[in-house]
């Protein structure tokens, strides 16, 4: 089974509904602005594939003024916790994040932190993107601090290797396969750690930059699914909110109740596919996760997964893969974006 492509834009939907299309496929990424039009209209095209642990994509902007952004109010509706790497592969744009002004060329490979804002305006350039969840990042001993507008210049050895692998995994991801994605996505992300990203607590960073309030509670309640009681109640005493507040920040999220749920949910399915778990009684895995009670679980699982529980232990990880595969089909880029920032890497 291939792996999972969307396309958008005005190469697919000529005029405005391409327009339109190109803009409500970046949206959980950037508020978009088009002006200046060209006689001729727009040409904004992008393409993604569904790469597992990321989502690899193209995107094409001409024949006008096209600017694209994140500010606070859009970190805090969207709640992404992906790291971005921009690879300029057609003309370049002007980008603005805390470091100031910098004008990105060709062959520049651009990082963002989408937890914090950024600005950038282009009249002709084109990019390959890479959205990859933070956690993949830290987990291999990234100091993830310093990143945010940071760009790695394009005569340098770490931009021309990494711009290599991209270009040459766009070039062949129609013949990768959905078995494939894993390893080649675990792969790709050691190679951008490895090369552009310092290791956690080398000398030569900067200070750290205090991470988004969202961001802080999230980790915690990953580091805590486990525990039965956690709730509002334990993480407005945690972090000093009021339940209003608390309500506020998870709000794109669907509710803190609803956001714990799914992430232990996640878990579950992932113990219950792992074939090196398959020795563990099926309530064992459920009170590991946090569930108290095998009914409201089980009902619970087969809402968000459409199997029940034991019917995921026996289709296995490689048919989990294809089950998954299957449901990205179905869907759209903003969809991916969502499922990607809660997953488990």
């Amino acid at each position: 089974m291939s792996l999972p492509r969307h396309q958008a834009g005005t190469r697919v939907s000529p005029g405005r509904q391409g327009v339109a299309d190109f803009a409500e496929a970046i949206a959980p990424v950037f508020d978009t602005r088009l002006r200046d039009v060209a006689a001729s209209g727009p040409d904004l095209w992008i393409s993604s594939v569904n790469v597992g642990p990321m989502l690899l994509g193209y995107a094409h902007m001409s024949g006008g003024t096209f600017s694209y952004g994140r500010d606070h109010r859009k970190v805090a509706a969207t709640g992404l916790d992906l790291i971005l790497v921009q690879i300029i592969a057609e003309g370049g744009d002007r980008r603005e994040a805390y470091r100031g002004e910098v004008e990105a060329s060709v062959g520049d490979v651009c990082l963002l932190d989408l937890t914090r804002p950024f600005h950038s305006e282009a009249q002709a350039c084109g990019n390959f993107s890479l959205a990859i969840p933070r956690e993949a990042l830290a987990a291999r001993d990234r100091d993830l601090d310093d990143l945010h507008g940071r760009v790695l210049g394009r005569d340098t050895a770490a931009a021309r290797l990494f711009k290599s692998h991209v270009e040459t995994l766009w070039s062949f991801a129609g013949e990768l396969s959905v078995a494939d994605a894993p390893i080649v996505g675990r792969t790709t992300i050691d190679l951008l750690a490895g090369l552009a990203m310092p290791a956690s607590g080398d000398p030569a960073a900067r200070a750290a930059i205090a991470e988004s309030q969202l961001g802080r509670i999230r980790r915690f309640i990953d580091a805590n699914l486990d525990d039965s009681y956690l709730g509002a109640e334990v993480l407005c005493r945690r972090f000093g909110l009021s339940r209003a507040s608390l309500y506020r920040l998870f709000a794109p999220l669907g509710g803190v109740r609803e956001h714990i749920q799914n992430r232990r949910l996640r878990r579950a399915f992932d113990a219950l596919t792992d074939p090196s778990l398959s020795h563990l009684p099926l309530s064992q895995v459920v009170e590991g996760h946090g569930f108290s009670a095998w009914s409201s679980f089980a009902r619970a699982f087969k809402a968000r997964f459409g199997l029940a529980p034991g019917e995921a232990r026996e289709i296995g990880a490689a048919a989990a893969l294809h089950a998954s595969a299957a449901e990205a089909r179905g869907q759209g880029l903003p969809d991916w974006l969502r499922a990607l920032d809660g997953a488990d890497l």
